[in-house]
């Protein structure tokens, strides 16, 4: 079913994570990353953008999408409908554990950004994932939320070795997955839980992705730090309402994967399908025609060696495009060209 790999480099730094990829209004392609600092997190961390106007050919220089103020940054989301462009970040002083949600929204195509404050119902502790438009044109956004008691960040700004403390050190209790879902294209949110998963881990990182498998039913993926597999729960009535969580026979190696929609009722599911935690290889794209309950195409996209971390994208016109870090510093834009 693939019929060709178009690979090429975004950018190398000394930290590149979570590349999301999308195209924007003009025709342009859109990449927001976070860049910089040793690690993640850390104080050095940054959000930047890069345009391509050849289709992924080449990319321009980096540039900021939040405005430098000190604060570390981490970007989760780029939604893009119509002429609106939104950038979901976290804003932080390092370690996460002063964990702000800020909206910067674009109308020229990703060029400029302004802030727009926080995402509804979410002030902070909350990742926003990937949104999907629906058949109806209802707008449904998951994320993963933590509820976090303000004593235990107050306890962990008084603290001596400050510099070692780390949003794991709040112990929150549960991370809650959910979608929200808009009817008026983006004006006016609702809440909907999916699951409450309790941390069994240090931290759990559900990091939700949807897709519309019929008209009105959803799939939702989510990883399980420590159980070396996806976990799936289903909606039939646009996200409102949620199944159980289930094991799938999917292997994870505690790592997001992006399901995107493809024509004809399928869908792809960008992952690396390894059991072992943090062995994020090989990179593979899997195709179903019923809904994830089976897979029908499977392959390995590169054999190349190393870590391939968070990918994220769009498919168009009989291409899967997206984004993907490279053991932690190089941004690689995959072009895969289907025989549809």
């Amino acid at each position: 079913m693939v019929k060709n790999v178009r690979i090429k480099e975004i950018c190398t730094s000394t930290l590149s994570c979570e590349p999301i990829l999308r195209r924007t209004q003009n025709g342009e392609l859109l990449c927001v990353c976070q860049c910089d600092g040793p690690y993640e997190p850390h104080p050095d961390n940054r959000v930047y953008f890069f345009c391509s106007a050849d289709n992924g050919e080449t990319w321009t220089e980096k540039e900021l999408i939040y405005p430098e103020d000190g604060n570390a940054v981490y970007c989760t989301e780029v939604s893009v409908f119509d002429d609106e462009i939104t950038a979901y970040l976290t804003v932080h002083s390092g370690r996460f554990f002063d964990w702000q949600c800020v909206m910067m929204k674009s109308f020229d195509n990703g060029h400029t950004w302004n802030n727009y404050g926080a995402p509804p119902f979410f002030e902070g502790y909350t990742f926003i994932r990937g949104a999907v438009e629906l058949t109806n044109k209802n707008i449904v956004i998951p994320y993963q939320h933590y509820e976090v008691k303000q004593e235990t960040v107050e306890w962990l700004n008084k603290t001596t070795e400050i510099e070692r403390k780390a949003i794991w050190h709040l112990n929150p209790k549960y991370c809650e997955s959910g979608v929200l879902i808009s009817k008026d294209g983006g004006e006016n949110f609702s809440r909907h839980i999916a699951a409450k998963v309790e941390n069994t881990h240090e931290i759990i990182w559900l990091e939700p992705t949807v897709a519309e498998v019929e008209n009105g039913k959803m799939i939702m993926l989510m990883r399980i730090d420590g159980s070396g597999c996806l976990w799936k729960c289903e909606s039939i009535d646009g996200g409102k309402s949620w199944s159980e969580i289930v094991k799938t026979d999917i292997p994870n190696p505690s790592c997001k994967a992006k399901l995107i929609n493809l024509e004809k009722g399928k869908i792809a599911l960008i992952t690396t399908p390894n059991s072992k935690s943090g062995h994020r290889y090989p990179l593979s794209l899997w195709i179903s025609a019923d809904g994830a309950k089976t897979w029908e195409y499977k392959t390995v996209l590169t054999d190349f060696p190393g870590r391939y971390h968070y990918p994220d994208g769009v498919y168009e016109n009989g291409h899967i495009l997206f984004s993907i870090e490279h053991n932690r510093h190089t941004v690689l834009f995959f072009d895969v060209e289907l025989d549809v």
